[in-house]
């Protein structure tokens, strides 16, 4: 453990940038071993998929692990994972819960008005079990990324820069990330960018927006539950073919490929809910 502790503490010596990408670099060396024993064996017994998803869960665990003795051993954090935002009272889950709630709402409000609209038709279904299943996907995804980019990433750059300027290196960082894939995969996803900026920008700030009674704390509740409710509610329409494109409307408005986050629609909803954000935030 003390060894481990003292590697931690020369890391603290470098720079931000040679911070980041040594906290990277380390997660990589430390799940690497692991990961290839795990797609060997399921190459060796012909479960790709079941292996595939096994090494993404040991990453995450690893990351959990790692970001904790980061906190720890680099910065001297007490408790780590209340600076990266979890801090399990009362406050924390009301947050949650009534971003979640919100964030589904803003879905079906957006695919409303295209219904109302006439660019697009709703199909009623039975929905019941695509719709705990696109919760559980929602609140996975949420979690996993809020305490990678709202959390770790984002109290990282505030030990460099301003609080800012880390707000904006985060969403930037966060919407790049959405991009490393094959380069056909990239150009047919590029409209999403500026979309996916923006939701940075409003989970980022959104950090920032409600405190408990700890003045120097910064809850990661409403992060997760905007975000998890997002991508439940878009997962239930999406999964569900429950809305259509009736084609009366360009794709560049309702979104390219039916994603929201491409479409004009989608980017000034988004683009409205982060100046808010930003007033809300330059007011505290």
């Amino acid at each position: 453990m003390m060894q481990w502790l003292m590697c931690y503490r020369r890391m603290a010596r470098a720079s931000l940038l040679w911070r980041i990408i040594l906290f990277f670099a380390t997660l990589l060396l430390l799940w690497a071993p692991g990961a290839v024993c795990i797609y060997g064996l399921g190459q060796l017994f012909a479960q790709a998929q079941a292996a595939s998803t096994l090494a993404l869960v040991a990453l995450y665990i690893g990351f959990v692990c790692h970001a904790w003795f980061w906190g720890y051993g680099v910065h001297g954090w007490k408790r780590p994972f209340e600076k990266y935002g979890l801090l399990f009272c009362g406050r924390f889950v009301r947050d949650g819960l009534a971003a979640l709630l919100c964030g589904f709402c803003l879905v079906c409000v957006l695919f409303a008005l295209e219904v109302g609209l006439g660019w697009a038709s709703f199909h009623p279904r039975s929905v019941m079990p695509i719709a705990l299943e696109g919760l559980a996907v929602g609140l996975g995804i949420a979690i996993a990324e809020e305490l990678l980019f709202r959390g770790w990433l984002l109290a990282e750059l505030c030990t460099g820069v301003s609080r800012t300027q880390a707000l904006l290196w985060s969403s930037c960082i966060f919407a790049v990330a959405h991009f490393i894939k094959p380069l056909p995969e990239v150009l047919r996803t590029s409209p999403q960018f500026l979309g996916l900026l923006l939701l940075g920008l409003l989970l980022s700030t959104s950090r920032y927006i409600s405190r408990p009674r700890r003045p120097w704390f910064s809850s990661l509740g409403l992060p997760i539950g905007l975000h998890g409710g997002l991508v439940w509610g878009y997962y239930i329409v999406d999964v569900g073919d429950l809305v259509v494109p009736s084609g009366r409307a360009p794709e560049w408005v309702t979104g390219i490929h039916g994603n929201p986050l491409s479409g004009a629609l989608g980017v000034l909803i988004l683009g409205c809910l982060t100046a808010v954000c930003c007033f809300n935030l330059r007011s505290k």
